[in-house]
């Protein structure tokens, strides 16, 4: 079961950047490969069992990824899965922010399972896909959060 742990610093509130991680409008420009989001909540409130869509694009094959907040403790750490069926067995992604002087530490920690893509191949392809997306998720977060306002 590959795992994969990243951390980042952002020149940003715990505040600001939890307020974009549940952001579902703000999915596609985290992650490189979601198309769109959704969920079934309204008003950026997240408690457990929340439930974001995701239709993304995986080795040129869009999918729809449905995942639930397993546990929330705002503004600190968010744990969402993936629902089994598709192309993950298992999927659970685990967001920790911690204040700094300088800002907030982002981490993410993340372990899955490939369900059965037809051999070795495919499962590698999914795995440095999957590795690249998470890289890419925190460089785009860092950038979201510390942009700067156009001064009139």
């Amino acid at each position: 079961m590959p795992k994969i742990q990243l951390s980042v610093e952002i020149n940003g509130s715990p505040e600001r950047i939890w307020g974009i991680i549940i952001d579902p409008s703000l999915a596609p420009k985290m992650i490189p490969d979601v198309i769109s989001a959704t969920t079934d909540r309204s008003g950026g409130v997240v408690e457990i069992g929340c439930v974001w869509t995701l239709v993304a694009k995986i080795v040129r094959r869009k999918v729809k990824l449905v995942t639930e907040a397993i546990e929330v403790v705002p503004y600190q750490k968010l744990v969402i899965k993936i629902t089994p069926g598709g192309i993950f067995k298992t999927f659970v992604s685990r967001f920790e922010l911690e204040p700094t002087k300088k800002g907030t530490t982002v981490m993410e920690k993340v372990e899955y399972s490939t369900d059965n893509l037809g051999g070795s191949l495919s499962a590698l392809l999914v795995n440095r896909h999957t590795k690249r997306n998470i890289i890419q998720g925190l460089s785009n977060l860092k950038e979201l959060v510390e942009l700067q306002e156009l001064e009139d």
